[in-house]
């Protein structure tokens, strides 16, 4: 494992940023529902020049979105007016590159920030982030998976099955391996262009369980047949740089088939024509935010803990997956989560069980040889 390799999904974050801004320009989403959304998923908007800690003051690191007074107004303003402590968010994205910097200079002015596993397994390692202080976090607050020494899950995405059962004579795709059915499922397929979170799909596809995936992606001789499967449908493939490609793809009916985030779907469900748009999480990749905290933050571990632990809050974790698709950490949300939902949500109890969770640990590992071998099976 090296220093340098970064395992979160920052495009998958930034993807949500993109979606609730998009929503909210459109009118779809009040200021205050938009303030909710940005606050609930520890994306918020970006500080205006450089952001420097003060005494009795969290500054809390995501990856953007805008502006910084919707913040004040609603995340942060919740907590202050509970505790008393002010709460800042800066936007400019919190790499694993930035937090090791800041820590390692004795420079430190952030105190939360918005990872994922793979970095906070990595920050971890290399000694510079704190562990969770679980007698105020609480564990039972987050799913299974989303519980590690020194992180913590604060919402879910998945990558998912979605179809358009017009173009393909009627036919919902129940499984992977119905993708791989040109026959009976034709048209063109789509999938990302970075191996993340596909090369789960092509594994299934051969008839692997969702819980054997990794083991069966553990060898090169594992990781090349699943490649080859992208290399067998290439022909059928338009693949999605970016959430909003994934989305056109289906609104335009260029693709029948697609492994697309499910913060896309929820949008699409709602775009398309009824009949036209369907998604499974079975097979699914679920992918965890995670929050770490630098060590020597300059509030202190005690507060910044508090506010973790405020942000587990069940109601507006429930109103998050409402407002952008982001699936609650927090298990009890899912009871709070209106039925017409439900089966839109990552983390429900249902879909859960048929997911697997994306292994950070194997894509810091394998990811850098993995994605040379896919873009030359399904783009070069």
């Amino acid at each position: 494992m090296t220093d340098n390799i970064e395992t979160t999904d920052f495009e998958a974050k930034a993807d949500i940023v993109d979606i609730a801004v998009e929503r909210y320009k459109q009118g779809l989403l009040t200021r205050r529902g938009f303030i909710a959304a940005m606050g609930a998923l520890g994306i918020l908007p970006a500080l205006s020049g450089k952001t420097l800690a003060a005494t009795k003051e969290i500054i809390v690191v995501n990856w953007g979105g805008k502006p910084k007074d919707i913040l004040q107004e609603v995340m942060c303003d919740t907590y202050t007016k509970e505790t008393g402590i002010k709460v800042t968010v800066d936007g400019s994205g919190p790499s694993a590159g930035k937090i090791r910097a800041m820590v390692e200079s004795g420079a430190v002015v952030w105190d939360l920030c918005d990872s994922g596993a793979g970095s906070a397994l990595i920050l971890e390692q290399q000694g510079v982030t704190q562990p969770i202080d679980y007698s105020i976090v609480d564990k039972s607050k987050v799913l299974d998976g989303g519980v590690y020494n020194n992180g913590v899950a604060n919402y879910v995405y998945s990558y998912v099955l979605a179809a358009n059962p017009k173009l393909l004579g009627g036919n919902v795709p129940q499984n992977w391996e119905d993708v791989w059915n040109v026959k009976d499922f034709p048209g063109m397929r789509t999938f990302r262009k970075s191996v993340r979170g596909m090369l789960e799909s092509a594994t299934m596809s051969m008839g692997v369980a969702p819980k054997d995936v990794y083991e069966a992606l553990g060898t090169d001789d594992g990781i090349k047949a699943s490649i080859d499967r992208f290399r067998q449908l290439r022909e059928h493939v338009i693949v999605w740089g970016s959430g909003s490609d994934s989305q056109n793809l289906f609104l335009q009916e260029e693709v029948s088939i697609g492994n697309i985030w499910s913060t896309r779907a929820h949008l699409l469900k709602d775009q398309m024509e009824e009949g036209t748009f369907t998604v499974t999480f079975n097979g699914g990749v679920v992918a965890p935010g995670i929050w770490v905290v630098p060590k020597n933050n300059p509030a202190g571990t005690e507060e910044v803990m508090k506010f973790i632990a405020h942000a587990q809050n069940p109601e507006l974790q429930a109103q998050w997956l409402q407002l952008v698709g982001c699936g609650p950490a927090n298990p009890a949300a899912a009871a709070l989560v209106p039925d017409d939902f439900q089966k839109w949500n990552p983390s429900s109890p249902a879909n859960l069980a048929t997911q697997i969770m994306y292994n950070d640990t194997w894509y810091a590992k394998n990811q850098i040889s993995a994605e040379e071998l896919y873009v030359d099976a399904l783009i070069n």
